[in-house]
């Protein structure tokens, strides 16, 4: 698979320095982000403190600046330590509110980490053998997704539905307010949002990070009379869904005539390719 370098594409790893190298040489215009997931670990692993894990998890997860900093300042209460070292791990690669690129709000690691899990008796075998188990699992994964895929009727994928719906049930308890065509002030547990519809931003600050509506926006959305699916970005989908199992992952036994790679695979260079692999193996 080759990769095409781009500002709107985020890499999100561990702490490795050889990682971070590397997305700056092969991706300089990509964004890197640090997983919260091994940074709460280290935390956990090399600095004691009560309850200090699910105030870093707060913190990382805090949609506006003002909430992020309340809870991190209670993390340097509770340990300095920890402060210190989440501090130099840099809060813009690892705190959602300061993280310059895309994170999104959905994890999407969970496809790398059911192959290490697929491939726990296969990774043993010799190369060959492996390289045709993993074809074998990649072929079975692409057709049952793409029939999945193909049944699903709604605009957005199942689970980014699942979401939506559950953000109109909490906007049903909100008051909406109208500022002009595309403003709206949204009143909810006692705090006052402001929506902007047109430049897709909540004062929540989720709409903007997300590029999902939030339920502010979902219900200003509805006071107006629009619907809501087109502020949804193009990545939560069906169409997008759809197109990434489109492709057949052919078994080496059918003729090489056979095979329809898509021309932008044909013309891609293979020196990019190898950068990717040897990102990917890189320590």
């Amino acid at each position: 698979m080759v990769i095409a370098d781009e500002e709107g594409l985020s890499f999100v790893s561990d702490r490795h320095t050889s990682i971070a190298k590397s997305i700056g040489n092969i991706y300089p215009l990509a964004k890197h982000g640090i997983c919260i997931h091994h940074l709460i670990s280290n935390v956990i692993t090399y600095h004691k403190g009560r309850g200090v894990a699910g105030k870093v998890a707060k913190a990382s997860k805090a949609y506006r600046v003002a909430e992020f900093e309340k809870e991190f300042r209670q993390v340097n209460n509770i340990s300095p330590a920890i402060g210190s070292y989440l501090e130099e791990a840099d809060v813009t690669k690892w705190a959602r509110c300061h993280f310059s690129g895309y994170r999104y709000d959905i994890n999407t690691n969970n496809a790398a980490e059911s192959i290490n899990a697929a491939l726990r008796t296969p990774r043993e075998y010799p190369i060959i053998p492996l390289l045709d188990s993993i074809r074998e699992m990649m072929t079975r994964w692409f057709y049952e997704s793409r029939e999945l895929s193909a049944k699903h009727k709604d605009p957005l994928t199942v689970e980014v539905e699942k979401k939506i719906s559950r953000r109109i049930e909490k906007g049903k308890f909100m008051n909406g307010y109208l500022m002009s065509r595309s403003q709206i002030q949204v009143k909810g547990n006692g705090v006052d949002y402001i929506v902007d519809l047109e430049r897709r931003t909540c004062s929540c600050g989720k709409f903007s990070i997300q590029k999902l509506p939030c339920r502010h926006a979902i219900k200003g959305a509805f006071d107006i009379g629009k619907d809501l699916y087109p502020y949804a970005d193009d990545v939560y989908t069906t169409t997008a869904w759809r197109s990434q199992y489109e492709e057949t992952v052919n078994p080496i036994g059918v003729p090489e005539e056979e095979w329809r790679v898509p021309q932008h695979v044909e013309d891609a260079k293979l020196a990019s390719g190898l950068c990717l692999w040897q990102l990917l193996c890189d320590e």
